[in-house]
Parts: structure tokens; C-alpha cells; sequence
């Protein structure tokens, strides 16, 4: 289930970008942002630990040495610890892209970006291995755009082990919220065996202040509102993975994941509306319901370069909600609606690799995928049938798809991944007999790494991608959701895909500065936006098209020691974006500069660095976002991690937001259009989390499916 709020995920405020480096004996270049000691007799020799790769324009992490004294705990908390990386709750972005995908073990998934979010989280931190940034990302991995590739295996140095961890976590906000986690390996001869489960009790509040001056018929009003939501959740996690290794040095992969969430717990909502001069309304709002995801995965990879596979989901959503609206001098409304969605879709690829002469590779693969998706509502209001909120719609998406490409190691100062795919796309809508074709179009998306060393200190990488973004399956209905007497989401049956070019440059100084230059064009970016009715006293969130959007910046990072036991990187950002699109009869065209610094610290309190602080702040100027403009937005977080018991039990405490300044305060003043919204997120609070590892488990040294379209918007 989503909750519309005024949630300004905004993927462009990034705020780290890689330190670079190079290996003196390997052809490889290598980043460095971590140091070790080597004692050797006589002499104390202090070098860099090379923690990333550049391999064909991917950036590879080396995740345990890069978080080892950081306060992460899962997968998705890692991700968000890489440089060049912003995570906004559920969301994570790569610096200087439109969109970023994450990707399991090098392969998509059908799963939504959300249901990969609590994949990753119900995930251990310490089974990841490694990371893959991937700023334009080959078809060959299944997805277009940046790219995010979360490598997890066991640890093959470990033979016929059973191993596990168990974590306990709880969150401290305005409620409590405690999560548990256990996993369990066992890494045999020829196969091996991962199995998790994990529980999450979330329990949380959020809160709005809005203000309103809209015109109706000619006449001005006033508006106020006061509104509040109290969300409850349990939810359950299930994976399952088994790798095969086959005498011919072949492999097979199987997964399971499973996520579900107990239709018990009711989350309430309520609002205070005046209507200055007029009435007050009160409303009071209950919502429960059920959503059940299975996902199955098979991949198998041939030691001669071949790689075939099939992913299926299964997604199941059902939404019930009840409202009443108590007018201050009239009879209360009540409205009620059943809304749910299931979702089945499927995935299959095949890809080949050949070796051909003087170094060069080719690359080549077919896709596939097709979803059967069931959106259904039905509203009434005080027990009348609404005709607005009621629908019933059956939608069939079909994509085919191939690619070919290259790749080839210019002597030791290039190299060049380049590539081209092909895609056609249909979608079809059937509502009650009648048939519409939402989508019936073929799409060219080419796509380019190239990666060159100007100098002993100074490599130069570029990258270009292309991409095509489809609206979720519940944008396109003709829903209609009430929030309180005056605010409602309506769907859009017109929405279009948005197309996405983006491009970056970046400059590595001295194996440790880097500068680097990004541009962003979207045309027909999908975009939720509010407009306040003129022919009744009514506001409405309806997801559109824009026109432009368009976005062209600049990044430097600094990574600096100022003493043996801190480190620390700075990061600044300017950007120009433009916004230019047409909602209802208001058209707008803006454009705005704006920038953003960020300073991470990480202090080491004992000698063996088993005690660790880490200490980070960020700050934005004010922004746009469609009609939005966003106020100053800052954040101060802290952490701390403490390993022991012979590094076998792990506590972390971390307190996020101390200054509760990462709530947006937004307003829209624009061709008779003016509200203003302050939104509190609950965003401050204190985690705690104690993590135990048994059964000769043991942190490796150095020596997620695409669900974004699925729900049904509640």
C-alpha cells in the first residue's frame, strides 16, 4: 500500500561522487578511500586500500572492507554508504542520473523497486560481497539507465559449513517498531544454500499543514487544514537461494522471495478542514489490507559465455478503506472503497558472448516479457454507488526486445563498452468489453562507456545512456481516491511513457579529487502535481506529462584525513534545472539554480577500530519541482558501531534527522494556483540493532525485481 503525501523524492540532490585511483601493477585502475598499516621490521609503511575497480566502466566496491566501521546493518543500508550514492528513504539514485535500477546478483527482477527495497533490507549487510555502479548500464544486465548491482554469495573458502547470523532491531520515532532477522547458509562441494527470514513491525506517524487560497466561480477562499496519519504494518520475508556448480564449470542459480503483510492492522487517518467564514469539516479515515508477493528465478551460465534465464511474480494487493466527513452544519458523508490489484508478470532473457580477434567482444541477447494486471474499485458514497471510483479493468503488457554490443581495451589508456537495443512495446486496456491500446511503439536505445587515461594522475570516463519509463499500472486507471473534504488522487488514463538521455563526465584528479559535469533530458517526465478546481472547492493530485524537464550540474568531491583517526569527504553540487509543462489550463515554464554540500565523517575511537563514529550533515538550497517550490532542506545523522566478543556480535546506534530538518515545506503560487504545505515525516529517531554471528560465520576481508509499477496508489 502507498500513502500520498507530498514526498519530494528528488533523485538529482545526490551527494557523493567516487575517488579513483590506479593499481601500479594491473591494467585495472583502482579507487582508494581507506588506508592500512604495514609492519615491517624497522619501518611502518602506510598505504592505500584499494576498495574499487574500474572494470569497462563499471565502479566495483569491495562492500566488506568499504562498511566494516560504518553503522549498517542490510543491504540497502550499504548502497547507501557507496560515493556518488543518494538514498531518500526507499529510493536510491546515482549522482547525475534520472533513474537508477538495482539489480540482484547482475541480473533485473520483476519485482518493483519497492518490493526489491525490502528484499535488500531483510538482507545482512555482510552478505554483500560486492557492488557494481554502473552509470550507463549494458542491455546485456536486462535494464537501461544507471544501474545499482548488489553481487551476494558465500563465501567459497568456507566448505561444508553451517553458518548464520540473527539481528534484532528497534526503532525509536514517534511509535516504537522492532524487526527481527536470522539467516542461514551452507556452502557444500558443488552446491550451496541461503535461506532468510525476517519480521517488521512498522508503526509510524506523519503530519501536514496546509493552507489554501483558491478561487471557485469567481469567489476567493480561505483554507486550513490540520491533518495527521497514524501507518501500522507487520510484514514477513522469505528468501531462498541455491547455487549449483556443474562438472562442466557451469552454474545454475534458483531464488525464491516471498513478502507478506498481515491484513489485520488497520492505519488511521484524520484531518481538520476550515473553510474560513464557512465551516469546519472533521474527518476520520481507516485503511487495512492485505498484499502478498511470491517471486521465482532461474538462471543458468554457461562457462563459454552463454547465459539464459526466467523470472516470475506474482502480486497481490487488496485495499479497504472507510471515511467520514463530520460537517459542522451539515449531515456527515461517508465513503467507502474496495480497491485491489494482482499482477502477474514474467520475464526471459537469453544472452551470448563471443571472443572475436585483437581483443574484441561482442556482445548480443534477446528479451522478453509479458504481465497480466487486474485493477479493480469499487465506491460509494452514503451507500450510492460512485461512479468516479468505480472500475474494473483487465491490462496486458507485451515487450520484446534485443541488443547487440562491444567491448574492447584500447592498449592501457581506453577502453569502450558500446551497444544498441531494439524494443518494441504494446499495451492494452480491456474495461467492460471495450478494448484500448494504451501503448503500441518501437524504441531504439543506444548506449556508451568509455573510459580514458590522460595522465599518470588524471583518467577522463564518459558515459551515455537512454532509457524508457512506463507509469505503474494504477496510474492509468481512472481512479479516484478521497483523502479528506477537500484533497483526492485521480488517475490519468492518457499518461504517456517518458523517455530519459542522460550523459556525465567525470575528472579524476590524483587518484582522490574528481569534477564532474551531468546532463538530464526527459522529455515527457511523469510527474505528480496539484491543481485547485475553479468549478468547485476541490484540490486534486493528478500525475501528468511534462513537456521539459531538464537538469545540467556540476560535481566536485574532496576526500581529506585531517587526522589519523577521522575521515572524511566533502562534496558540493550545483545544478540549473528546467520545468516547462501544461496542468489542467495553468502552464508554466521555470527555471532555477540551486546547489547542495555534504560532509561525511568517520572517527575512529579505539586503536583496532572496533569503536566507531560516523557523523554526516547535508543542506540544499531551495528547489523546483514542477509548480513546487521547495523551502531550504538540511540533515544531521549520527552513528555508532561497536564489534566484539571476538568480532562475532556487532551493536549499532544510530539517530537520524537530530534536527528534524529534513521535513519540506512546499508551496505553489502560479496563475491563481497558492497553497502552502509543511509536511512532518517522523523523521527523526534512534535505531538500535544488535547483530550475532554463529557456526563459523565470518566477515569476509579484503585480502533486487521491478515492482515499481505495481499498487494500487493507497
Amino acid at each position: 500500500m502507498k500513502h500520498f503525501y507530498y514526498y519530494l523524492w528528488i533523485a538529482f540532490l545526490a551527494g557523493q561522487a567516487p575517488v579513483w585511483g590506479q593499481n601500479a601493477t594491473e591494467k585495472k585502475h583502482i579507487l582508494v578511500n581507506d588506508s592500512i598499516t604495514v609492519d615491517l621490521p624497522e619501518v611502518f609503511v602506510k598505504a592505500e586500500r584499494p576498495l574499487v575497480k574500474v572494470s569497462e566502466g563499471k565502479l566495483q566496491y569491495d562492500i566488506p572492507n568499504l562498511v566494516k566501521d560504518k553503522p549498517v546493518d542490510n543491504a540497502f543500508d550499504v548502497i547507501g554508504e557507496l560515493p556518488g550514492i543518494q538514498k531518500e528513504g526507499d529510493k536510491v539514485s546515482i549522482i547525475g542520473t534520472p533513474s537508477t535500477s538495482i539489480l540482484i546478483n547482475g541480473r533485473k527482477s520483476s519485482m518493483t523497486a519497492e518490493q526489491l527495497a525490502d528484499l535488500l533490507k531483510s538482507t545482512s549487510s555482510s552478505k554483500v560481497k560486492q557492488i557494481d555502479v554502473m552509470y550507463s548500464t549494458p542491455p546485456r544486465f536486462g535494464v537501461k539507465g544507471a544501474s545499482i548491482n548488489v553481487v551476494i554469495e558465500n563465501d567459497k573458502s568456507l566448505k561444508d559449513v553451517l553458518k548464520g547470523e540473527i539481528s534484532l532491531t528497534g526503532k525509536q520515532g514517534y511509535f516504537f517498531s522492532p524487526s527481527g532477522q536470522a539467516n542461514l547458509s551452507y556452502i557444500g562441494k558443488n552446491y550451496s544454500a541461503d535461506i532468510s527470514y525476517s519480521a517488521s513491525y512498522n508503526h509510524g506517524r506523519q503530519e501536514e499543514e496546509m493552507t489554501a487560497q483558491p478561487t471557485v466561480n469567481g469567489r476567493p477562499y480561505d483554507i486550513r487544514q490540520d491533518d495527521w496519519y497514524n501507518f501500522v504494518s507487520l510484514s514477513h520475508n522469505i528468501r531462498g537461494a541455491f547455487d549449483f556448480d556443474l562438472k562442466n564449470k557451469d552454474r545454475l542459480s534458483l531464488s525464491y522471495t516471498g513478502r507478506f503483510y498481515d491484513p489485520d492492522k488497520i492505519s488511521r487517518r484524520g484531518a481538520l478542514t476550515e473553510f474560513v467564514g464557512i465551516q469546519r469539516v472533521e474527518t476520520e479515515l481507516e485503511l487495512s489490507g492485505a498484499s502478498n508477493l511470491h517471486n521465482a528465478r532461474m538462471d543458468y551460465v554457461s562457462h563459454k559465455g552463454f547465459s539464459a534465464g526466467m523470472d516470475y511474480t506474482f502480486y497481490k494487493n487488496d485495499d479497504k478503506q472507510h471515511l467520514v466527513n463530520d460537517f459542522e452544519k451539515e449531515e456527515e458523508q461517508t465513503i467507502s472503497t474496495l480497491s485491489s490489484q494482482q499482477v502477474q508478470r514474467a520475464d526471459l532473457y537469453l544472452n551470448d558472448s563471443r571472443k572475436l580477434e585483437k581483443g574484441w567482444m561482442l556482445n548480443y541477447g534477446v528479451e522478453a516479457s509479458l504481465s497480466d494486471t487486474r485493477n479493480e474499485s469499487g465506491q460509494s458514497i452514503n451507500d450510492e454507488e460512485a461512479p468516479e471510483g468505480t472500475f474494473r479493468l483487465k491490462q496486458k503488457d507485451y515487450s520484446v526486445g534485443a541488443f547487440a554490443g562491444f567491448t574492447k581495451q584500447f592498449g592501457k589508456k581506453i577502453s569502450l563498452d558500446a551497444s544498441v537495443s531494439l524494443q518494441y512495446y504494446r499495451a492494452s486496456v480491456d474495461s467492460a468489453g471495450k478494448k484500448k491500446t494504451l501503448w503500441n511503439r518501437v524504441s531504439l536505445f543506444p548506449q556508451l562507456n568509455f573510459t580514458y587515461k590522460v595522465a599518470p594522475s588524471g583518467m577522463l570516463m564518459f558515459s551515455f545512456s537512454s532509457d524508457k519509463s512506463y507509469p505503474s499500472y494504477w496510474m492509468t486507471t481512472p481512479n479516484t481516491y478521497y483523502m479528506n473534504i477537500y484533497s483526492s488522487i485521480i488517475g490519468n488514463p492518457d499518461l504517456k511513457p517518458q523517455l530519459s538521455y542522460s550523459m556525465q563526465l567525470n575528472y579524476i584528479l590524483k587518484s582522490k579529487y574528481v569534477f564532474g559535469l551531468f546532463a538530464n533530458i526527459q522529455p515527457d517526465k511523469i510527474q505528480q502535481m496539484t491543481y485547485q478546481r475553479h468549478d468547485e472547492l476541490r484540490s486534486v493530485f493528478q500525475t501528468v506529462n511534462m513537456d521539459i524537464y531538464n537538469m545540467y550540474g556540476a560535481v566536485a568531491v574532496i576526500p581529506f584525513r585531517p587526522f589519523d583517526f577521522m575521515s572524511s569527504r566533502l562534496t558540493l553540487m550545483g545544478c540549473a534545472i528546467h520545468n516547462k509543462g501544461t496542468l489542467y489550463d495553468v502552464s508554466f515554464d521555470r527555471k532555477k539554480l540551486f546547489g547542495r554540500a555534504e560532509l561525511n565523517n568517520t572517527f575512529y575511537l579505539t586503536k583496532d577500530r572496533n569503536l566507531s563514529l560516523d557523523l554526516r550533515g547535508y543542506c540544499i538550497s531551495p528547489v523546483i519541482q514542477g509548480l513546487y517550490d521547495v523551502d531550504f532542506i538540511y540533515n544531521v545523522s549520527a552513528g555508532l558501531t561497536w564489534t566484539f566478543a571476538k568480532k562475532k556480535m556487532r551493536l549499532t546506534v544510530r539517530g537520524n534527522d537530530l534536527f528534524e530538518g529534513g521535513n519540506p515545506v512546499t508551496h505553489v503560487d502560479e496563475q491563481g494556483q497558492k497553497s502552502r504545505m509543511k509536511l512532518w515525516q517522523d523523521s527523526r529517531n534512534v535505531t538500535f540493532t544488535l547483530r550475532y554471528s554463529f557456526g563459523g560465520y565470518k566477515e569476509k576481508k579484503a585480502k533486487e525485481v521491478d515492482t515499481s509499477r505495481f499498487g494500487t496508489g493507497i
